[in-house]
This record gives C-alpha cells, sequence and structure tokens, in this order.
C-alpha cells in the first residue's frame, strides 16, 4: 500500500468520525434542551452563555475557547446528564481526539 493510499483510507476515516462527532454534538444539544425544557437540569444563565461559547469553539475548531468555556461552564454550576456529554464531546475537538492513532499503525502494517 502506498503512502497516498494509507493517507487517503485515513482521511476517509476521520471524515466520517468528524461527521459521526457532529451527529453526536447535534444530538447533546437537542438532549440539553430538551431536558432544561422538562426541568431535568438546571442550566444557570452563565452556563447558557457559556454553552453558546463552547458550541461556537466547536465549530470554529478554537481550542481555547473551548478550554476556557468549559472550565466556566463546570465553574458556574453543578454538570450532569446531557451537559457532561457536551464537555466530554468538546474535550474531544480541542484535543482533536478521534481515536484515530490505533487505525494508522494497522495501516502502516498492512
Amino acid at each position: 500500500m502506498t503512502a497516498e493510499e494509507m493517507t487517503n483510507r485515513y482521511l476517509q476515516r476521520l471524515d466520517k468520525r468528524l461527521r459521526d462527532y457532529e451527529m453526536d454534538l447535534n444530538q447533546t444539544i437537542a438532549d440539553i434542551e430538551n431536558d432544561y425544557d422538562l426541568g431535568c437540569i438546571g442550566v444557570t444563565e452563565a452556563q447558557w452563555q457559556d454553552i453558546i461559547v463552547l458550541v461556537g469553539g466547536i465549530v470554529q475548531a478554537n481550542t481555547r475557547m473551548i478550554h476556557e468555556a468549559s472550565e466556566c461552564i463546570r465553574t458556574d454550576g453543578e454538570v450532569s446528564g446531557s451537559l457532561l456529554n457536551l464537555l466530554d464531546l468538546a474535550k474531544h475537538f480541542a484535543t482533536l481526539d478521534f481515536s484515530e492513532a490505533p487505525l494508522i499503525k494497522q495501516e502502516a502494517k498492512a
């Protein structure tokens, strides 16, 4: 397998993972809104603002914004359930850790 083929395979897998994370992110945001509407979670005004900044940071791939907003959300109130899921997703985007490293090693061996 050539380096170009290996790179193309990796990029295809990464693209799929990014689309999966996008779907997860959209679902998590919908879950937060639904949980809030049902009274299952209490989100402070400051946390709402930080959630907006966090989602903006994810969309812009701005690592600093993601880290700062994540910390603010935790500081401004209790975090659990769908809000905790959002923070976990944000961590993946901040580190670009989509768990592809093992796949790259497998491709290199093939």
